[in-house]
């Protein structure tokens, strides 16, 4: 019997759950997808099943809806789509012994999502990296959590501008600012409200240098498969990854792996760094949900190969062949240059095989090309 794996999303626009589902899907897994109407999620042609609701109707039954996928539907993991999905799941985990559940449920989250202190602080992105500043090697840049201005800069001068104010509760490099002045720091922090519990924004010593990405698989905190790219291109600045670069750097590799391994992380996460002029690589963001790289197989990996494997029991298959050094990512380099040499050069993923995905992505990508 195929492994039946779950994916839950909350976003119309997110790739990686589409891709992941027809990856998974390749490797002989079903899947039962949770989406909002419309979304490339609940598009795609690659589930065996799916739930589609808006976001704010799944909060509200959010328990149903994972019954359904442990019970009825028979999920062995569910995966989340996107950063909102995985901070409700994170909520669930937390009042998981609070509600009636049945066992069925329980084990399926068990075996899903990280414990819940760990669920707790990898949803919170400034708790996350305030408590990665010292850990060696990777450390997190210098950051202070919501600073109100007079703090924010006594820290820019003790650390020099710029400095980069980061909020949380966003993706592709929206809620990241970098400030080069006073005036440009004090506007931004009036952007970032602060919470009076948690961390909601930091303010972080700002690191020239390359960024790096790490895409990993595995199972219950067990990493299994990995490999590290240079986002070579991104669609806007600070942005989403439109080029990947193979770049395997062993130290950015086994970091990731070990905080996977920490924070009993499941199924796909993606871990950014940033490598300065002396190759030293410091750790940037964690973003325990699916990644828009997680299906490439052309760095030499497959992710979804290793993943699918273990769940059965097995051992994962041999690696498969090395085929290309950058891979395009659509509709992003698309989208931000229609001429550009990757298009022809680099391994271009255009969802041929998922026609309506396809399609709402060539429609959504012309219809902000023309606002």
């Amino acid at each position: 019997m195929a492994e039946r794996i779950g994916i839950v999303c909350t976003g119309t626009g997110w790739t990686a759950p589409p891709r992941t589902a027809a990856a998974l899907t390749r490797c002989g897994a079903d899947v039962c997808v949770v989406a909002p109407p419309g979304s490339y999620a609940a598009l795609t042609r690659f589930k065996a099943a799916d739930i589609v609701m808006r976001p704010d109707e799944l909060f509200r039954v959010m328990p149903s809806v994972l019954r359904t996928l442990a019970e009825d539907f028979g999920a062995h993991t569910v995966l989340p789509g996107d950063d909102l999905a995985f901070a409700g799941l994170a909520k669930f985990v937390e009042r998981m012994d609070k509600l009636a559940i049945s066992e069925t449920t329980r084990t399926m989250m068990v075996r899903s999502m990280p414990a819940a202190p760990a669920a707790r602080l990898l949803a919170c992105d400034s708790d996350f990296i305030i408590a990665q500043q010292h850990r060696r090697p990777c450390p997190a840049p210098p950051s202070v959590a919501n600073p109100d201005l007079s703090e924010a800069e006594a820290f820019a001068l003790a650390h020099g501008y710029p400095v980069v104010v980061k909020r949380d509760g966003f993706a592709a490099g929206y809620g990241v600012t970098i400030c080069r002045d006073r005036d440009a720091l004090a506007q931004a922090l009036a952007q970032a409200p602060a919470h009076p519990r948690n961390a909601t924004f930091v303010v972080q010593k700002f690191v020239p240098g390359t960024v790096y990405g790490a895409t990993v698989s595995g199972v219950y905190g067990r990493p299994l498969a990995g490999f590290s790219f240079v986002k070579h291109q991104c669609s806007t600045e600070n942005g989403a990854t439109s080029v990947a670069l193979h770049d395997h750097r062993d130290d950015i590799v086994q970091h990731a792996f070990a905080l996977f391994a920490e924070y009993g992380l499941n199924g796909f996460s993606g871990f950014d760094y940033i490598v300065d002029p002396d190759g030293n690589a410091f750790f940037i963001e964690i973003n325990p949900r699916l990644m828009p790289t997680g299906h490439l197989t052309c760095f030499g990996v497959d992710l979804s190969a290793a993943f699918v494997a273990a769940l059965s029991g097995q051992a994962s298959p041999p690696p498969p062949p090395r085929t290309h050094e950058y891979a395009a990512l659509f509709p992003n380099e698309w989208a931000r240059d229609t001429e550009s040499p990757y298009l022809r050069a680099a391994l271009h993923d255009v969802p041929w095989h998922d026609p309506p995905v396809l399609a709402a992505m060539i429609d959504r990508s012309l219809a902000r090309a023309t606002r």
